[in-house]
């Protein structure tokens, strides 16, 4: 199950996220006592929610999956829309031109395209920005809902994942964040007009390339879903020990969380 944590204020919240990262690198460090990298590389993720009960359950879904699609067709719609994007896309860009698919399928979720794609940051303190900047005041479309923030242990995630992938994969020595070119992430993005479903059910934890001046100031981070749209819920609902957190931001405290961030 997911863990729940009052956070309701910029104190309480730095040393509730202080806690579970002890917490959670402490499981690595036990169980992988060999790896003399852990200590430099294992870093937790967070994803700000201004909205705390977001409506239907929308919340930790990537925006393909508020559309009412056939889950059969999920592929199958996204693929055309990356061929679109890709058409009409060049006109968006200011740096770079993306090098590979990776590259365009992150700088559609960078435009709000409907991707599989949840947006992350390994910077505790982004994710809680992105909970309260645009909370509090007359103006405030979310009325009295608490906001929240999400924090996640990447390599718990995929831990997982790359079990699933394995047999596609013919490889499980990697550990922590999928790099866009590692063969265990290669199933997670077919070629455009690839038109198969997708067999892999278990969310992936990717770092993208940063290609983005933006990608880079927010320190990004990307879970890419599988076939099921609450695979990161339903991951940490049969896991024993589940490493995502919720801290829940009391919408009293919202105001004053934001002066003091």
């Amino acid at each position: 199950m997911i863990t729940s944590k009052p956070a309701n204020s910029l104190p309480a919240f730095l040393a509730a996220v202080s806690e579970l990262s002890k917490e959670w690198k402490a499981y690595w460090v036990k169980k992988r006592a060999e790896d003399n990298e852990l200590a430099t590389s294992w870093l937790p993720w967070f994803r700000g929610e201004d909205n705390a009960d977001w409506i239907s359950g929308l919340a930790l879904q990537p925006r393909l999956y508020w559309n009412d699609f056939d889950p059969k067709m999920i592929l199958e719609h996204e693929q055309d829309m990356r061929v679109e994007f890709r058409r009409r896309g060049a006109q968006l860009i200011t740096e770079r031109q993306p090098i590979d698919k990776w590259e365009w399928y992150f700088l559609m979720q960078h435009y709000s395209a409907p991707t599989r794609l949840l947006d992350w940051s390994d910077a505790a303190l982004v994710g809680l920005h992105f909970a309260v900047s645009h909370r509090g005041g007359k103006d405030d479309k979310h009325g009295n809902a608490d906001a929240a923030v999400y924090m996640l242990d990447p390599w718990w995630l995929n831990e997982e994942a790359f079990q699933e992938v394995m047999p596609v994969a013919q490889s499980h020595q990697s550990v922590g964040p999928a790099l866009p070119d590692w063969e265990e992430a290669k199933p997670y993005l077919p070629d455009e007009f690839d038109n198969e479903e997708l067999g892999l059910k278990c969310p992936l934890a990717i770092d993208p390339s940063h290609f983005s001046r933006r990608f880079a100031a927010q320190r990004s981070r990307f879970t890419i879903f599988g076939r099921e749209k609450d695979g990161l819920k339903a991951m940490a609902g049969r896991a024993a020990d589940s490493h995502l957190a919720k801290f829940n931001l009391k919408q009293e405290a919202i105001l004053d969380i934001k002066r003091d961030l």
